[in-house]
């Protein structure tokens, strides 16, 4: 019996209460589907999906299914980002799961489809998923058409520095504005919405090729009626999350994430999904396999082109085609088939390829430029590394593929703030020198919220004397458009008194990537010795002092006071 259905025989008050809402005596014995999206007015990643709602709905409702719409909107990090909103960007992502949840098991459903497509609430979502364990299918929301000359909204940082320093016209700032999100959908790069809606799929969470769709395309709308009518078959087959999610599942995942350039905040994500689904997996198994993992994706904000053409391309069935022999092809995914089924109906399909490859002889771009070779890759390993050492103790993580090859091995002095704003300020001040580590601390999950350090990022990285000299090193993140020499997740963090807290201007600070090493190794301007270095630092301990906490009241008081490591994803579960 339905899980629905043994719910109506406990409680007969539920049933009248749907009869109120215009149900009818027949969708009452209905499979109940909840429809849970993020919907709302924060972004245009969200702005669209009334129509996507809608088609699950009917998708659910041809397949003999009742839907119930719900929805828990997200906030924009792009939109926040550099002020105190972002504080509220991770911690969202476990309220989210939170509410989906309660929306899931506190009613009477059945199963589910999860529509998102951002930074946030997808990882939200993919929690969700795996923590409920009901019949569920995730519909990535697509991503936004290209802007004229390419412009992407994160180029406003950069912009408005330049127009602060009076190097560029308010006027050019104002028509970048104007024209950067020229429609709904996710941001055009494959920061951290796009990587998001990439890990679905590559999860086997979303049904192929669905993952960032063009938003204005009315494919996107055929994934959701599809969706919406795959949902009840997966309540009929009562296949669950759990039989999807397994290790190898989330391999999959990973090889996908490297061989995308995907973003750093993946590292906070995947690691709680798997959480959920009763597994292990660690930062360290995205650097193993990081190492082994062409980037295959040619897409900004390290390559070339929008996500739009990486979709036209192909999207993430022409990247696993690729590097079929890396994964995992007997996973199991929504469809009721596995990974290698799946690819084999789309390598012989007369329709998949032609359809969106026609798109780019438009363009008169050939597929393999954006989605290269496995024997001709942008990049010759995966984005990401994972660094340890006396800074760095239980971890932290850096874009090694957008890091400039000459930055790979740097020691610099450190310049130290507290907060990111000190550093911001010194950056579009013009105030660092070349050569300098920018340490920004007590910006961790605990102490702030663990926001983004991309202003300061955005600046680095657009100013010529210093994106190939200089770095920052945080306990904050980085958004997933991030490019540069920056390393982020440094755990423990500061406000648990983790090395990062105890550092000091003028401390040699070494990145070391091929030795996967960040530490300190000098004091005053002087190299020195493991020991000498080990016994500084325990003096200074003995006189450190933990900061005033920032948030006494409110979600991020309770945050601080539960949040989870960086290196374990910086969730309150």
């Amino acid at each position: 019996m339905l899980r629905s259905q043994r719910l109506r025989l406990v409680n007969r008050q539920g049933d009248a209460l749907r009869l109120g809402m215009n149900w009818t005596e027949e969708d009452l014995g209905k499979p109940q589907v909840l429809v849970d999206s993020v919907y709302g007015m924060g972004h245009p990643g969200t702005f669209h999906f009334r129509e996507l709602i809608e088609e699950v709905s009917n998708g659910v409702f041809e397949a003999g299914g009742k839907p119930g719409v719900f929805a828990v909107s997200d906030i924009c990090d792009g939109v926040v980002q550099a002020t105190s909103g972002m504080s509220y960007s991770l911690v969202s992502r476990d309220i989210m799961a939170a509410m989906v949840e309660i929306h899931a098991l506190g009613h009477p459903h059945d199963g589910m489809v999860l529509i998102s497509g951002n930074d946030k609430s997808v990882p939200a979502h993919l929690i969700a998923i795996a923590r409920c364990d009901l019949p569920a299918i995730h519909l990535p929301g697509g991503t936004q058409l290209n802007a004229p000359d390419y412009v992407t909204s994160d180029e406003m940082w950069p912009m408005g520095a330049e127009v602060e320093r009076g190097e560029l016209p308010e006027q050019d700032l104002e028509n970048a504005q104007r024209n950067a999100c020229p429609t709904c959908g996710a941001c055009q790069f494959m920061g951290s919405a796009s990587t998001g809606q990439v890990l679905a799929e590559a999860l086997g969470l979303a049904l192929p090729g669905s993952a960032l769709t063009p938003a204005p395309l009315i494919r996107l709308l055929r994934y959701a009626r599809a969706t919406g009518k795959q949902l009840v078959t997966l309540i009929e087959e009562n296949l669950t999350p759990r039989r999807i999610l397994t290790r190898n599942a989330f391999e999959n995942a990973i090889v996908l994430h490297a061989a995308v350039g995907g973003s750093t905040n993946a590292l906070l994500h995947l690691p709680v999904v798997a959480r959920e689904a009763g597994l292990d997996i660690s930062i360290d198994d995205f650097d193993r396999i990081h190492r082994r993992v062409p980037v295959l994706a040619n897409v900004k904000t390290t390559g070339r082109y929008p996500v739009e053409y990486f979709w036209y391309a192909g999207g993430v069935p022409a990247v696993m085609l690729e590097l079929r022999e890396m994964l995992h092809l007997d996973c199991m995914t929504v469809t009721g088939k596995t990974v290698g089924q799946n690819l084999d109906e789309i390598e012989q399909s007369p329709v998949y390829f032609a359809e969106r490859l026609g798109y780019l002889r438009n363009l008169k771009i050939g597929a393999k430029e954006i989605i290269r070779p496995r024997e001709d890759p942008f990049g010759t390993y995966g984005g990401v590394a994972v660094l340890y050492g006396n800074l760095a103790p239980g971890g932290s993580m850096v874009k090694a593929f957008s890091v400039p090859p000459e930055m790979h091995v740097h020691t610099g002095p450190a310049r130290v703030f507290d907060f990111e704003d000190e550093a911001v300020h010194a950056l579009v001040g013009r105030k660092v020198t070349p050569g300098d580590v920018l340490v920004i601390r007590y910006e961790g999950p605990r102490a702030n919220g663990m926001p983004e350090m991309y202003y300061a990022s955005a600046i680095l990285s657009a100013d010529a004397d210093l994106n190939t000299t200089t770095a920052i090193v945080t306990d904050g993140r980085f958004s997933g458009a991030m490019r540069g020499p920056c390393v982020g997740h440094v755990a423990p963090e500061g406000l648990d008194g983790g090395p990062i807290a105890l550092v000091e201007e003028g401390d040699l600070i070494e990145i070391n990537i091929p030795e996967r090493r960040l530490a300190i190794v000098g004091t005053g301007g002087e190299r020195q010795g493991p020991e000498a270095i080990d016994a500084t630092l325990a003096q200074r301990r003995s006189i450190w002092k933990p900061p005033r906490r920032r948030h006494d009241t409110g979600i991020l008081a309770l945050y601080e006071r539960v949040a989870r490591t960086a290196s374990e994803g910086a969730s309150i579960t």
